[in-house]
């Protein structure tokens, strides 16, 4: 008999954010184990595939009041009918909470913010009670999806009952694509199929690094194309530094694209100088497609800390390393031992972080939560 499992987060959408895009990806691998019904205020996905509970959102645009009235809302919903309760938000309920991004309790802390100012904040004491209702409720299991920041929020809140590390999981194709599927690729996006194609991938263009990119592709000796996948409401921000390519180089805001495969598959590189992430799902899905990938090392991406300089990728040691970004997406167009090590060890990599694996450990977890041999068990 199949698990009820209910899903609950905001915003169910596989070209939403890293945390959205997991809900999805983790979902669809539990279809076979499991009854699935999100809970969710926006959805993209197929009813015929998902149930779908929506929740109301408030006429009052306000993130904390709607993340109250969302946790609210939900409880009451999914109070009955289900095995498991599965939360990828910050809610008073849940059996199992999935924590994918830096809590608020460690990013004050980190801040340095005063109490008295904490205080003086509705909306900040919504979410530090929220948060604390969410991690240390008896009967709440905690999921991160890196040790990094279970070790960070344990520091900061060292009454955290136990936990588990389940890292992301990512689709793994089953061939690497030829160079005339490349070529095919990038005639499907409209670009040029000749020169070197470089991606950028993210909604927070300032904060995955952009403007480094821009600025190392200025002072490339060859031709390039960036394409920049991702909400494209900041585009008009870079128009200087798209301006300052120069001849032979582009830019193309791509906005929010539904076919990912075909966009990584158009790629030589993603460039990824993020100032801060925690386990960046675009770097697994490029390395999955043999994309070589280059990105900032600890402690602006937490996951370059498991990677090797040169070896799984090129590591940049601070987002606004533009020169370091040069000689990078020049080894990668220049040297084709480096790019094909890079292009082999990254799938190496990503393979094991398939859903496969990732679903599994969910599995061990929803078993620990329920003590109910209802839980789906590895096969």
């Amino acid at each position: 008999m199949k698990t009820n499992l209910a899903i609950l987060t905001r915003n169910f959408s596989k070209i939403g954010g890293g945390a959205e895009s997991l809900a999805v990806s983790l979902a669809t691998a539990m279809l076979g184990e499991c009854n699935i019904t999100v809970v969710s205020q926006d959805f993209d996905q197929s009813t015929a595939v998902f149930k779908h509970i929506r929740v109301p959102k408030l006429a009052v645009r306000s993130r904390w009041l709607n993340q109250l009235w969302f946790s609210w809302y939900t409880k009451r919903v999914t109070r009955h009918g289900f095995d498991v309760v599965h939360s990828y938000e910050n809610l008073t309920h849940g059996d199992v909470q999935t924590v994918s991004v830096k809590t608020v309790h460690a990013s004050l802390k980190q801040k340095g913010m005063s109490s008295w100012r904490i205080a003086l904040s509705p909306r900040l004491l919504a979410y530090l009670w929220l948060e604390k209702k969410r991690l240390y409720t008896a009967g709440h299991h905690s999921v991160f999806v890196s040790q990094f920041v279970h070790d960070e929020t344990r520091e900061v809140m060292p009454l955290l009952p136990a936990s588990s590390v389940v890292p992301p999981g990512v689709d793994i194709p089953e061939r690497q694509l030829t160079l005339t599927e490349k070529r095919t690729a990038r005639e499907t996006l409209g670009l040029n199929p000749s020169i070197m194609t470089v991606g950028f991938v993210g909604h927070d263009f300032k904060k995955k690094g952009l403007g480094t990119l821009l600025k190392a592709a200025a002072r490339l000796p060859f031709d390039i194309q960036v394409i920049v996948v991702g909400k494209p409401a900041q585009a008009n921000q870079y128009t200087d530094l798209v301006n300052l390519l120069g001849p032979g180089k582009t830019c193309r805001f791509m906005g929010v694209v539904s076919d990912m495969p075909t966009a990584y598959a158009a790629m030589d590189c993603l460039a990824h100088p993020t100032t801060q992430d925690v386990f960046p799902m675009v770097l697994l899905e490029a390395m999955a497609k043999h994309v070589p990938v280059i990105t900032t090392t600890e402690p602006y991406n937490n996951m370059g800390s498991l990677l090797v300089h040169h070896g799984d990728a090129i590591l940049l040691p601070t987002p606004d390393d533009v020169q370091g970004m040069v000689a990078g997406l020049s080894d990668v167009f220049l040297n084709t031992d480096l790019r094909l090590k890079l292009a082999e060890n990254g799938f190496l990599f990503a393979n094991k972080y398939s859903w496969d694996v990732a679903k599994f450990k969910y599995y061990e977890v929803y078993r620990k939560v329920t003590k109910n041999d209802k839980s789906p068990a590895p096969r």
